[in-house]
Protein backbone atom coordinates (compact mmCIF):
# COMPACT_ATOMS: atom_id res chain seq x y z
CA UNK A 1 0.00 0.00 0.00
CA UNK A 2 1.31 3.50 -0.76
CA UNK A 3 0.16 4.85 2.62
CA UNK A 4 2.20 4.40 5.77
CA UNK A 5 0.85 2.00 8.40
CA UNK A 6 0.26 4.83 10.92
CA UNK A 7 -2.19 6.48 8.52
CA UNK A 8 -4.02 3.20 8.00
CA UNK A 9 -4.17 2.60 11.76
CA UNK A 10 -5.77 6.00 12.16
CA UNK A 11 -8.44 5.11 9.61
CA UNK A 12 -8.93 1.69 11.19
CA UNK A 13 -9.47 3.36 14.55
CA UNK A 14 -11.91 5.88 13.09
CA UNK A 15 -13.88 3.08 11.47
CA UNK A 16 -13.81 1.10 14.74
CA UNK A 17 -15.12 4.11 16.69
CA UNK A 18 -17.83 4.72 14.09
CA UNK A 19 -19.06 1.16 13.59
CA UNK A 20 -18.10 -1.10 16.50
CA UNK A 21 -18.17 1.15 19.56
CA UNK A 22 -21.83 2.21 19.11
CA UNK A 23 -22.83 -1.46 18.95
CA UNK A 24 -20.87 -2.24 22.12
CA UNK A 25 -22.35 0.76 23.94
CA UNK A 26 -25.93 0.52 22.71
CA UNK A 27 -28.32 1.78 25.42
CA UNK A 28 -25.51 1.71 27.99
CA UNK A 29 -27.07 4.53 30.02
CA UNK A 30 -29.53 2.01 31.45
CA UNK A 31 -27.08 -0.82 32.09
CA UNK A 32 -26.87 -2.16 35.61
CA UNK A 33 -24.08 -4.56 34.76
CA UNK A 34 -21.76 -5.89 37.45
CA UNK A 35 -18.18 -4.68 37.49
CA UNK A 36 -17.00 -8.07 36.17
CA UNK A 37 -19.11 -7.74 33.01
CA UNK A 38 -17.90 -4.18 32.43
CA UNK A 39 -14.31 -5.37 32.77
CA UNK A 40 -15.00 -7.99 30.09
CA UNK A 41 -16.27 -5.23 27.79
CA UNK A 42 -13.02 -3.32 28.39
CA UNK A 43 -10.98 -6.45 27.66
CA UNK A 44 -12.88 -6.91 24.40
CA UNK A 45 -12.22 -3.29 23.43
CA UNK A 46 -8.50 -3.59 24.21
CA UNK A 47 -8.29 -6.80 22.21
CA UNK A 48 -9.82 -5.02 19.21
CA UNK A 49 -7.52 -2.01 19.59
CA UNK A 50 -4.45 -4.22 19.85
CA UNK A 51 -5.50 -6.00 16.68
CA UNK A 52 -5.94 -2.63 14.92
CA UNK A 53 -2.53 -1.47 16.19
CA UNK A 54 -1.02 -4.82 15.12
CA UNK A 55 0.44 -5.26 18.58
CA UNK A 56 1.49 -8.88 18.90
CA UNK A 57 3.60 -10.81 21.40
CA UNK A 58 7.09 -9.36 21.05
CA UNK A 59 5.78 -5.78 20.85
CA UNK A 60 3.38 -5.75 23.79
CA UNK A 61 2.24 -2.34 25.04
CA UNK A 62 0.52 -1.50 28.32
CA UNK A 63 -3.17 -0.69 28.49
CA UNK A 64 -2.43 2.94 29.36
CA UNK A 65 -0.11 3.30 26.36
CA UNK A 66 -2.68 1.60 24.14
CA UNK A 67 -5.37 4.12 25.09
CA UNK A 68 -2.88 6.99 24.71
CA UNK A 69 -1.87 5.88 21.21
CA UNK A 70 -5.47 5.44 20.11
CA UNK A 71 -6.67 8.58 21.84
CA UNK A 72 -9.47 6.61 23.47
CA UNK A 73 -10.85 5.85 26.88
CA UNK A 74 -12.02 2.60 28.43
CA UNK A 75 -15.63 1.77 27.67
CA UNK A 76 -16.45 1.59 31.39
CA UNK A 77 -15.70 5.32 31.67
CA UNK A 78 -18.00 6.00 28.73
CA UNK A 79 -20.75 3.90 30.33
CA UNK A 80 -20.45 5.85 33.60
CA UNK A 81 -20.52 9.16 31.73
CA UNK A 82 -23.61 8.04 29.84
CA UNK A 83 -25.33 7.11 33.12
CA UNK A 84 -24.53 10.57 34.49
CA UNK A 85 -25.99 12.19 31.39
CA UNK A 86 -29.17 10.14 31.77
CA UNK A 87 -29.45 11.11 35.45
CA UNK A 88 -29.01 14.76 34.49
CA UNK A 89 -31.79 14.50 31.91
CA UNK A 90 -34.08 12.89 34.48
CA UNK A 91 -33.31 15.51 37.12
CA UNK A 92 -33.95 18.35 34.65
CA UNK A 93 -37.21 16.88 33.38
CA UNK A 94 -40.65 18.01 34.51
CA UNK A 95 -41.63 16.93 38.04
CA UNK A 96 -44.62 14.99 36.69
CA UNK A 97 -42.75 13.11 33.97
CA UNK A 98 -42.66 9.31 34.35
CA UNK A 99 -38.87 9.06 34.93
CA UNK A 100 -39.00 11.82 37.55
CA UNK A 101 -41.94 10.17 39.32
CA UNK A 102 -40.17 6.79 39.25
CA UNK A 103 -37.01 8.31 40.71
CA UNK A 104 -38.99 10.10 43.44
CA UNK A 105 -40.87 6.90 44.28
CA UNK A 106 -37.65 4.90 44.46
CA UNK A 107 -35.95 7.42 46.74
CA UNK A 108 -39.04 7.70 48.95
CA UNK A 109 -39.53 3.93 49.16
CA UNK A 110 -35.87 3.51 50.06
CA UNK A 111 -36.64 5.15 53.42
CA UNK A 112 -39.96 3.45 54.14
CA UNK A 113 -39.83 -0.07 52.76
CA UNK A 114 -37.84 -3.04 53.97
CA UNK A 115 -35.44 -4.53 51.48
CA UNK A 116 -36.03 -7.85 49.86
CA UNK A 117 -34.73 -11.08 51.37
CA UNK A 118 -32.10 -12.99 49.45
CA UNK A 119 -29.18 -12.22 47.22
CA UNK A 120 -28.52 -8.54 46.55
CA UNK A 121 -29.85 -7.55 43.16
CA UNK A 122 -28.07 -5.07 40.94
CA UNK A 123 -30.32 -2.33 39.60
CA UNK A 124 -29.72 0.89 37.72
CA UNK A 125 -30.72 2.86 40.81
CA UNK A 126 -28.18 1.04 43.00
CA UNK A 127 -25.55 1.60 40.32
CA UNK A 128 -26.32 5.33 40.28
CA UNK A 129 -26.18 5.40 44.09
CA UNK A 130 -22.73 3.80 44.04
CA UNK A 131 -21.62 6.35 41.42
CA UNK A 132 -22.88 9.13 43.69
CA UNK A 133 -21.10 7.64 46.71
CA UNK A 134 -17.82 7.54 44.77
CA UNK A 135 -18.21 11.30 44.27
CA UNK A 136 -19.11 11.92 47.95
CA UNK A 137 -22.72 12.77 47.11
CA UNK A 138 -25.74 11.39 48.95
CA UNK A 139 -29.23 10.43 47.86
CA UNK A 140 -30.98 9.19 50.99
CA UNK A 141 -34.25 11.13 50.90
CA UNK A 142 -36.31 13.52 48.79
CA UNK A 143 -34.48 16.61 50.07
CA UNK A 144 -31.23 15.17 48.71
CA UNK A 145 -33.00 14.64 45.40
CA UNK A 146 -34.10 18.29 45.25
CA UNK A 147 -30.53 19.37 46.08
CA UNK A 148 -29.23 17.28 43.18
CA UNK A 149 -31.65 19.05 40.84
CA UNK A 150 -30.11 22.43 41.61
Amino acid sequence: SPYPRLFLQCWDHIIYEALVTPVLLYNCNSWAAPEKILQKVDVCQRKHLRRIMNSTYPRIISNRDLYARCGGTPLTERVAKSRWKMLGHILRSDCNSPPQLALSFTVESMENMKGRIGRHQISIFKTILSDLNKRNMNLCNLTDLTELRH
